[in-house]
């Protein structure tokens, strides 16, 4: 086992991150492949698979570079959806799961013959998790654990059917979910020569169908960044990548909302967006809402913030997606923001004004833990650090046991108690009580309103484990979560 440290700017001196390796030092690789309009042909039904994640909080990341997606039907015959060998040689980190936890990324859209599949068979050329933890010395170290061919060198991932795939029809939608507890294991052992860690990596997936019908208002695909590639001639639609370079088809109508920019006449090639979309029959994306944070950045940093150098406007995050600039081909972990930087929420969350608090995001009630993206124009500072000149609120999700409920204004009012291990503590915690921000790091109060969307197999109240996904603001050392979504919480 090699153990590497990331090199950071020297401007972010006091964060340590460790990558535990299998023997050979492991080339962060990336995941392509597309999704864009199919035609329909006799006895084919166009399949969109859209990716998610099943998670606690004891990792910060979870990659993975999917090659290949095969499903075979009850007679033995098999059909591709996903074929791209091509990820083995992508330069860049595999597709993160972490950050999708409760939410979907579409992975790819196929027409395939119709029938009856009764398994799948996924293939992996890389995996890696990372977690964060603070050491002996009271610093903040992330830990990442990588395996050159996921499933100890045998690439194939374990996919879970709960029942056969019926795929009929014009359009089916599956759900591709990585249950991310059942897919490693980490062992520390202490020793008289310190502590040493060993662990697997072996992804199990459930794959099941999501139901067109049931798409919420502003469709499966919610909060979704792509970079506009180029707009379509008929003037409705666009043609978009997302961080790892999937092709999406993007399409608008006359109920499409624009935030950042007044109507569909502004939205240009290179234009970094934010977008919910509901799933089309034929796999393009139809837009619901479309927001563009800063119309003239040409990169994007987006992760959660885990420490700060002490000096104004520096920000470190665990990157978990971004858009480079072409002569830096890899995520930045920091950004500096200038002095008149812009602050905005993502405007997936419309009902700040309706809040029991003051939903405030702004240069004076920033909070470690909290999810940002950093947007650029391409400037660095003389430490070759990216100069970011609007900073955006982003959703995340915690798993926690429910303390206590209450109701407060219409809205659903739950206090959530964090395990010790999540980031949200952790980071507080490294920062040493003179940077602190908050009262107690370990609690979050989440109000759910009437468009909170409830997806759990049972009811909750105190004592019950959940997942909360939304955004969260600091409101005077108060940590508060605007809630757009409840989901079974995963055991800690």
């Amino acid at each position: 086992m090699q153990i590497a440290k990331l090199p950071l700017s020297s401007k972010f001196p006091l964060l340590t991150l460790a990558i535990f390796l299998l023997p050979e030092l492991v080339a962060l690789i990336g995941c392509g492949g597309s999704m864009g309009t199919m035609q329909n042909q006799g006895g084919m039904t166009n399949v969109t698979v859209l990716r998610t994640g099943t998670a606690n909080d004891q990792l910060t990341s979870f990659r993975i570079e999917i090659t290949s997606l095969i499903l075979t039907d009850k007679a033995g015959k098999s059909v591709t959806l996903l074929d791209d060998p091509g990820a083995a040689n992508d330069s860049l980190a595999g597709l993160e799961f972490m950050n999708l936890n409760g939410a979907y990324s579409p992975l790819v859209s196929a027409a395939i013959p119709q029938g009856t599949y009764i398994s799948a068979t996924l293939l992996a050329a890389s995996c890696q998790f990372a977690n964060v933890s603070i050491t002996p010395a009271g610093g903040l170290m992330s830990s990442y654990f990588s395996e050159k061919r996921c499933s100890q060198g045998t690439g194939l991932a374990t996919v879970n059917l709960a029942s056969p795939l019926v795929i009929l029809g014009t359009s089916e939608i599956l759900s591709l979910d990585l249950q991310v507890s059942q897919s490693y294991t980490l062992t520390t052992t202490q020793g008289s020569g310190g502590s040493t860690q060993s662990y697997t990596i072996s992804p199990v997936f459930t794959l099941g169908p999501l139901s067109a019908s049931t798409q919420p208002s502003h469709g499966l695909v919610a909060g979704i960044d792509v970079q506009v590639a180029s707009v379509n001639s008929t003037g409705n639609g666009f043609a978009a990548t997302t961080p790892k370079g999937a092709s999406l088809s993007v399409v608008t109508n006359a109920a499409t909302v624009y935030q950042g920019l007044p109507t569909f006449s502004s939205i240009a090639s290179g234009m970094l967006a934010n977008l919910d979309a509901a799933v089309q029959t034929d796999g393009s994306l139809l837009a619901t809402r479309i927001q563009v944070d800063d119309p003239t950045a040409i990169a994007e940093f987006t992760g959660p913030w885990i420490f700060s150098d002490g000096q104004p406007g520096s920000f470190v995050i665990l990157p978990q997606g971004c858009f480079h600039t072409l002569d830096n081909p890899v995520c930045d972990s920091g950004f500096q923001s200038t002095n008149g930087a812009t602050f905005s929420v993502s405007g997936e969350f419309t009902n700040l004004q309706s809040l029991p608090f003051t939903a405030s995001f702004t240069s004076t009630s920033l909070s470690l833990g909290q999810n940002l993206s950093g947007f650029s124009q391409g400037a660095r500072d003389s430490h070759g650090v990216p100069i970011v000149t609007t900073i955006s609120l982003r959703p995340q999700t915690i798993n926690g046991t429910i303390a206590a409920v209450s109701t407060i204004n219409g809205f659903s009012v739950y206090t959530v108690s964090l395990a010790s291990y999540d980031l949200i503590p952790i980071v507080q915690a490294a920062a040493g009580p003179a940077s602190q921000d908050l009262a107690n790091p370990a609690s979050v109060t989440v109000y759910a309103g009437a468009n909170t969307q409830l997806s759990t197999t049972a009811l909750i109240g105190v004592g019950s484990l959940a997942r909360f996904r939304g955004i969260i603001f600091n409101d005077n050392g108060v940590l508060r979560m605007d809630c757009q979504k409840i989901l079974d919480g995963v055991p800690e």
